[in-house]
């Protein structure tokens, strides 16, 4: 699960400008929260007995960041050790999105200056009361005097950095700030998909109506932007492995990677290609398939495609039938609109969910349908991945 981090001097909320920024946030968080993205703040997260310096590090290792930097968090040595554990990441530039509040003054050299002054005359504080050593021996004076250290040493790149990324000031352009930083993670996402894996079940026949050779040809097209499981059966399982693999080939992307055929110990899958495990036949069939997928696309089917649907649901597996596909997948589609989970389906309504009982008639009402199914799966990918349930 991605996780949107806020750090942000918050103990400080009996000034005007505490109490400013604490709404800023709040108005920072409601946002997010309303769109249902997985938002993490120290205020509300940390219960006693927690580890305060463990949730820093916890925000160092976090997905996004929103600094929200204010002359009382350059001077606090708890917001700059997080700032500190972020910026260790590689790609910490593309996750941190802050937000300079009019009282940082890090625009201006004499500003930079004195920050840079403040945690020098901090760390010779230290010096006095401890010597020249500072981090010497383990004791817990000398543990704060190493992240003292650290900071001093580390806060010009830190504002050199700041300054010089692109900051939307919510305080004046607050939708277009919320609108970058979701922009940003839906981008992110598409280029997570690769990593996420789609099994296709279906009917097992190379005799296969139109609608459903259509759906298939035009699904192992579309869905080459994600990982693909199949059972290695004729059929389903064979059109949509091989339009997916010439899908792959024309992206230049190894098969053997992005291809995983299931099989019973002593079979061989029909489509010759991809990366082919073995296993005991039977339910465990379904459950390895299963237990290796992110969603599951059910085209027609009669008998063991309904079971695949059955098996997804015990493992909390989201499932979309293609319904003009009939079958196994039109009983589950059925199914499904008496019993919605929307857990499961993410922001997928049941309204939008009916709107795939379609008619297909010749490949392009498929190529229509087939559209309409990689939208919901990007969408309930996106849910699973990037939001709370």
């Amino acid at each position: 699960m991605n996780q949107i981090y806020i750090s942000y001097a918050w103990k400080d909320n009996k000034t005007d400008q505490g109490r400013q920024r604490e709404a800023l946030v709040d108005k920072i968080c409601d946002a997010l929260l309303a769109q249902r993205y997985n938002l993490i703040r120290d205020r509300n997260h940390l219960t006693l007995g927690q580890s305060i310096e463990n949730f820093m590090r916890e925000i160092g290792r976090g997905n996004y960041v929103i600094l929200v930097i204010s002359d009382k968090y350059l001077r606090s040595e708890y917001c700059m050790f997080e700032a500190l554990e972020v910026m260790k990441r590689k790609d910490y530039q593309q996750r941190i999105f802050p937000v300079v509040l009019s009282d940082a003054n890090i625009y201006s050299r004499e500003g930079q200056v004195a920050y840079s002054h403040y945690w020098q005359q901090q760390t010779e504080k230290l010096s006095a009361l401890m010597g020249p050593d500072l981090s010497d021996g383990y004791s817990a004076m000398a543990d704060v005097a190493q992240k003292i250290l650290d900071i001093s040493d580390q806060v010009d790149d830190f504002i050199q950095f700041i300054k010089d990324k692109l900051s939307i000031d919510p305080t004046q352009n607050f939708d277009t700030f919320i609108t970058h930083l979701t922009n940003q993670i839906k981008e992110d996402s598409r280029q997570l998909r690769s990593t996420k894996t789609i099994l296709v079940a279906g009917t097992g026949s190379f005799q296969l109506p139109d609608e459903i050779n259509w759906c298939a040809q035009k699904l192992g097209q579309k869905i080459a932007a994600y990982s693909l499981i199949t059972g290695g059966w004729e059929g389903v399982d064979y059109v949509v492995a091989e339009a997916f693999a010439q899908q792959l080939s024309q992206d230049d992307s190894r098969l053997s990677d992005r291809l995983t055929q299931i099989v019973p110990q002593g079979s061989q899958p029909v489509f010759k290609g991809g990366t082919v495990e073995y296993t005991e036949p039977g339910v465990i069939e379904w459950l390895v398939c299963l237990r290796r997928s992110d969603l599951v696309i059910l085209i027609g089917g009669v008998g063991g495609t309904y079971e695949t649907y059955q098996y997804a649901k015990q493992e909390k597996v989201p499932v979309i039938p293609i319904v003009c596909t009939n079958g196994d997948a039109k009983r589950v589609f059925d199914h499904m609109l008496n019993h919605w989970d929307s857990q499961l389906m993410g922001r997928i309504s049941p309204e939008k969910f009916k709107s795939l009982n379609q008619y297909i008639n010749n490949p392009e009402t498929a190529d229509d349908v087939v559209n309409d199914v990689i939208e919901m799966v990007d969408e309930i990918i996106f849910s699973k991945t990037m939001l709370t349930s």
